[in-house]
């Protein structure tokens, strides 16, 4: 038995998604941007409360 041998040590040091084949895939700094650009450019501020539509009443 080679008592030498290790497990080779991964220098992966964060997080990840896993892909449609099951694979791990790092979120890299440019996945980060790019879903903070896209909230930033979807985003709606909600409309004051007394601004919004008031539900409709139902009948009784």
């Amino acid at each position: 038995m080679n008592m030498n041998s290790q497990k080779p040590q991964s220098n992966f040091n964060g997080a990840a998604v896993i892909d449609e084949q099951g694979r791990e895939v790092p979120i890299t700094e440019a996945m980060i941007q790019q879903a903070c650009e896209s909230l930033a450019k979807n985003w709606h501020y909600p409309l004051p409360a007394h601004c919004q539509p008031k539900p409709a009443q139902t009948a009784r």
